[in-house]
């Protein structure tokens, strides 16, 4: 209860507004600390349950996580597992395909083996054969030097025997004829009455003296005689072989003629005769053999069956020239080019052996299967001088080793032909061989 003065009513109405307001403030103040303390309870109660919430999904997750983990282990293993599996599935066939290959290695190794020893064996009764007719020619060259050489020599020394004994015989029977004259004319100085007889005795010494010497030039007119004769007997085989060698000369002319006749229509390059010699060369053309084989073309098949009669002909025409043949031979040439790749001629690695292998290789079979198809009936038909050609012709494997030195800086290089010339290497070569010919 208040009490209120008149003098101060309204001091008193201010006074007791401010305080219902400071009253209400008071109260409204704590009506909102009640209040905001009722939300934290809440916001707290809030933020546990969302934590418990957290917490309890954190937990799902880890345990999702966990069975993920352990169902990634299991696909894990199955995988690894299933792996292992094809992986020794794989190793048995590899093993077993292993096998297969070094079986096959082994065969082709014993077959590569066998045609290396076939074709070293070839190379070495080649050489040998070469180096035995080098040898024979040299060695008859030496004898027949020697052997005109030795008989002039000893025919010289013999006349020159003969004629000191002539000379000795002369002069010891010229001492004797003197002795006796002397003896003669010391007779007929002691009995200068035997005039006469001692005219007669001179008169028969000169007379026996003149028959001496007229025996002796006769003897010595005949052992000049008789070494005339053993001259011309050990002469004779030098002036047969001479003789051969002319008619030979004569052959080899007659043939080269007969094949510059039958082949002057020819197409300029395709085939080329030494006008010397009688060397015809095939030159290869693009269309005659493939890069690394030995088949015959239609083309190289049409040359041949043009080309074989008129060279059978060119041989066998002339009886007289035909005598004098002795052998024939196809020698086949390539140009030094091994795995598509220039080469060296004369590289000895090991490559360079197996390159000069393959080439000689592919230089016989190509130089055989022209001598099959030459001879082959139904191909080439019948022609004439068929039968004796097949009796003399033979082949022979050059390779690269006649062929021209690839330049340094294309060695190793890919072959493309353009700045080395390979088909002017790459050729076969029909030749003769005449009898008396060294």
């Amino acid at each position: 209860m208040f009490v209120v003065c008149s003098s101060n009513n309204r001091l008193d109405k201010t006074f007791l507004r401010r305080f219902l307001v400071s009253e209400e403030v008071s109260s409204a103040k704590q009506e909102f600390n009640q209040v905001v303390k009722a939300k934290e309870a809440q916001l707290e109660t809030t933020t546990q349950a969302i934590i418990a919430a957290e917490l309890e999904r954190v937990k799902d997750l880890d345990q999702q996580e966990a069975a993920l983990e352990q169902q990634k282990r299991v696909e894990v293993a199955k995988v690894a597992q299933q792996r292992t599996e094809s992986l020794a599935k794989q190793k048995m066939e590899l093993e077993a395909q292993k096998q297969v290959a070094a079986q096959q290695a082994a065969e082709a190794a014993k077959q590569q083996a066998a045609a290396e020893a076939e074709q070293a064996l070839a190379r070495e009764l080649a050489a040998q054969q070469a180096r035995l007719e080098a040898q024979k020619a040299q060695e008859l060259a030496a004898a027949q030097a020697a052997a005109e050489t030795a008989k002039q020599q000893a025919l010289a020394q013999e006349l020159a025997a003969q004629q000191a004994k002539l000379e000795a015989q002369k002069a010891q029977e010229l001492k004797a004829a003197q002795a006796e004259a002397r003896k003669l004319a010391q007779q007929a100085a002691e009995a200068a009455a035997e005039a006469t007889e001692r005219e007669v005795l001179k008169t028969a010494k000169e007379q026996a003296q003149a028959e001496v010497e007229a025996e002796h030039a006769q003897e010595l007119t005949e052992q000049l005689a008789q070494l005339e004769a053993q001259k011309d007997a050990e002469i004779q085989p030098f002036l047969e072989a001479e003789q051969k060698r002319k008619e030979a000369k004569e052959a080899r002319k007659q043939i080269v003629d007969n094949l510059l006749e039958n082949f002057k229509d020819s197409d300029d390059g395709d085939v080329n005769i030494d006008q010397k010699t009688g060397k015809v060369r095939i030159n290869f053309q693009e269309s005659y053999f493939l890069r690394g084989s030995s088949e015959l073309s239609g083309s190289m098949k049409d040359l041949l069956k043009v080309m074989i009669p008129k060279y059978a002909k060119s041989i066998y025409e002339n009886s007289s020239a035909a005598k004098q043949v002795e052998s024939l031979k196809i020698s086949g040439m390539t140009s030094p080019i091994f795995r598509g790749r220039y080469f060296d001629i004369n590289d000895t690695t090991e490559e360079g052996e197996e390159a000069y292998e393959y080439n000689m290789k592919l230089s016989n079979d190509r130089a055989l299967a022209m001598y099959n198809f030459i001879f082959d009936s139904e191909e080439m038909g019948d022609y004439d001088y068929r039968a004796r050609l097949k009796a003399d012709l033979g082949i022979s494997a050059l390779g690269y080793q006649n062929a021209a030195p690839v330049p340094k800086e294309l060695v190793g290089q890919r072959a493309s032909c353009r700045e080395y010339d390979c088909k002017k290497e790459q050729a076969s070569i029909f030749e003769f061989r005449l009898h008396s010919e060294q």
